[in-house]
């Protein structure tokens, strides 16, 4: 099953989609997201709730 969602989350990068939630909910690595994209992983910035 991780592989078929490895495979996915390739294929979406190969669309031009954006896949950082992908390393956000664990499911591809910073690694895995440089090899896909081309582009160094960079970790969103979320702001606090008020």
């Amino acid at each position: 099953m991780d592989d078929l969602m490895i495979q996915f989350v390739k294929l979406m990068a190969q669309l031009n989609a954006d896949i950082t939630n992908y390393v956000v909910l664990g499911a591809i690595t910073p690694e895995q997201y440089k090899e896909f994209t081309g582009k160094v992983y960079v970790q969103p910035v979320t702001q606090p709730q008020a």
